[in-house]
């Protein structure tokens, strides 16, 4: 017998670590390559880093070849994720779903990876997984809930472990807030006319942000996306970058460390990235002239891209396109507000202190066209007290 227990992972090189949203980001894979594999005598090693820079098509056979097909895993399967981290949330989250149903569990933490494993609870729980499949010991095992998750409010109220049959949880519907470019909020209708929202990708202000506002206490849990309608004007392409924060009652972010390390010089070095120690909201990206959606993978709730064309922007095209964003368990009381950003650069900044940041390929001005027959919205999991 066999049994596995992922914690953490990545399914697919392109989408998780050089390519994220079709965006060429090779920092991180870089980073990681010389420092684990070119350590101490020289070795041969793969150069990640600059195959991301010379194949930017996922449809290339090299990403194929580093592709996960977890929809051929058979055996018993304890899968470990979180929603914060940048480098792993998504090819878990992706792993899981493909994971035939069966013998498969899933636990949501609140916190970083490590700490997590090592967390003698957490030892516990594996080894009474492996010990139930391995060594046929009846120790309730099989009576563990398939699904643990965790829900953040940022406040130091997290609550963890809370137990369902699904992810999302049963009772969770999806509801789309439109974009009001006029009000700058996420309102439950579309607006009658169009007001688009404008930001110069290369002035001082590079984004336009969205706010919604709970009248009572509400939870997210699941998979949230946005669709927006955009134009380009002076360039013929656009990197979008969208953030989901939470905004306390006085209209202040909310965010937190996921590690136990909450001293001054982790502050300094997350301060401007670091997203896997310092989690601020679920996010999302997307080149848009890699906008083409993959019908047969993309469900309403989870778009997926084929990421094997490029389809430049013509002068006063407008565009529809859909953004995954990484799946969220969060909590807002009454009086609390999420604030949508769309921006031109990265909000969450390099996956770990120390390393280089993406470069987007923008230019000119991005409008995001709201209202009319225009409808931008974000997507949310509403679970609704």
């Amino acid at each position: 017998m066999a049994a596995i227990n992922p914690e953490e992972g990545l399914t697919d090189a392109y989408r998780d670590l050089v390519s994220r949203g079709g965006i060429t980001d090779v920092g991180f894979a870089a980073r990681i390559q010389f420092s684990q594999a070119h350590e101490g005598e020289p070795v041969q090693w793969e150069d990640l880093a600059a195959e991301g820079l010379k194949y930017p098509l996922a449809n290339n056979p090299l990403w194929q070849d580093k592709t996960a097909r977890p929809e051929r895993i058979t055996y018993p399967a304890y899968v470990v994720a979180s929603y914060s981290n940048t480098l792993h949330t998504m090819g878990t989250f992706r792993a899981w779903r493909a994971i035939p149903d069966g013998k498969k569990w899933l636990r949501i933490h609140d916190g970083q990876e490590w700490p997590d494993f090592y967390t003698a609870e957490h030892i516990e729980d594996r080894r009474k997984f492996f010990d139930y499949f391995l060594k046929g010991e009846a120790n309730g095992w099989e009576k563990t809930p398939t699904v643990r998750y965790s829900l953040h409010d940022f406040e130091g109220g997290n609550i963890t472990g809370i137990e369902s049959d699904t992810f999302p949880p049963s009772g969770v519907h999806y509801e789309k807030l439109y974009l009001d470019g006029m009000t700058r909020t996420l309102s439950e209708k579309p607006q009658a006319s169009d007001v688009p929202a404008k930001y110069d990708s290369e002035g001082v202000v590079t984004l336009a942000s969205f706010i919604y506002t709970a009248s009572e206490r509400t939870e997210f849990i699941g998979y949230p996306k946005v669709k927006l309608w955009l134009e380009a004007e002076g360039y013929d392409d656009m990197d979008v970058y969208i953030s989901l924060y939470k905004l306390d009652k006085f209209g202040s972010m909310l965010q937190q460390f996921t590690v136990p390390n909450h001293g001054a010089r982790n502050h300094d070095l997350t301060e401007g990235g670091g997203s896997i120690l310092r989690y601020r909201g679920s996010t999302g990206r997307l080149r848009v002239s890699m906008r083409h959606l993959d019908e047969e993978k993309s469900t309403d709730e989870i778009p997926y891209h084929s990421f094997n064309r490029v389809e430049k922007l013509k002068p006063g095209e407008i565009v529809s396109v859909e953004i995954e964003m990484y799946p969220v368990g969060l909590v807002l009381y009454e009086g609390e507000s999420l604030r949508l950003v769309v921006s031109a650069s990265d909000e969450a900044g390099s996956m770990m202190p120390g390393t280089a940041p993406v470069k987007p390929d923008n230019k000119g001005v991005h409008v995001i066209q709201c209202g009319g027959s225009y409808d931008s919205y974000l997507q949310l999991p509403f679970k609704r007290q």
